[in-house]
């Protein structure tokens, strides 16, 4: 992907996670970012040859608000630790830095995330409502509805004109394996376009 700039105009979301929250924390920067806010979000604004360090530093040093999806995971996680130490230490020399946990179990949070209002997130269902909240500027249905142009976006082909299931990446899972056939109802002259992905067997057909 290419790497993603930060727009200095706006505030900028800074997501914290453990890998094991990987797919709720791309959810999210995806949410906040069809919601028009800036995000730093490590797939986005890192790429091969950066400094892992050093782009972590300039993404704390840049985020107006800290997000934190907090797991037994991401207690054991001493990047997760590092990142919120730091914020932490920003924070005391400006109280306008906002901190934002995300709860994905029930692993206590820290002593010093406990005064921070936060999340409780039990799947991904729930994210829409929490980049609503979070970023103040749009209902759930409006980010619903981004986050739905998005997903048609990264998976239907707009240019296969003559496929009547242009699907170039499945919107379960990602991948692009498909299995693609065409079957004919014994009874009828009707025919029905069948489209499979071969690594989670979501499926779609039309006639």
């Amino acid at each position: 992907m290419e790497q993603a700039q930060l727009d200095q105009g706006k505030i900028v979301y800074f997501i914290s996670h453990n890998k094991k929250q990987k797919p709720l924390a791309r959810l999210l920067a995806t949410a906040l970012a069809a919601n028009g806010q800036s995000v730093w979000y490590d797939e986005w604004n890192l790429k091969p040859g950066d400094s892992l360090i050093g782009g972590i530093e300039n993404g704390l040093a840049e985020a107006r608000v800290f997000v934190i999806f907090w797991s037994y995971d991401a207690a054991a996680s001493n990047w997760v630790g590092t990142e919120m130490r730091a914020y932490l230490r920003r924070r005391v020399d400006d109280n306008t830095l906002r901190i934002i946990p995300i709860m994905v179990d029930d692993t206590p949070l820290p002593a010093l995330l406990a005064d921070y209002l936060g999340f409780k997130v039990r799947s991904k269902k729930a994210i829409a409502e929490v980049a609503a909240r979070i970023s103040e500027s749009q209902s759930e249905a409006s980010i619903v509805r981004l986050l739905n142009e998005r997903l048609e976006e990264l998976t239907i082909d707009t240019d296969a004109r003559n496929d009547p299931l242009p699907y170039k990446r499945c919107p379960k899972c990602g991948e692009n394996q498909f299995d693609r056939k065409t079957i004919s109802h014994p009874d009828r002259d009707d025919e029905y376009y069948v489209i499979g992905c071969k690594k989670c067997n979501w499926s779609e057909w039309t006639q």
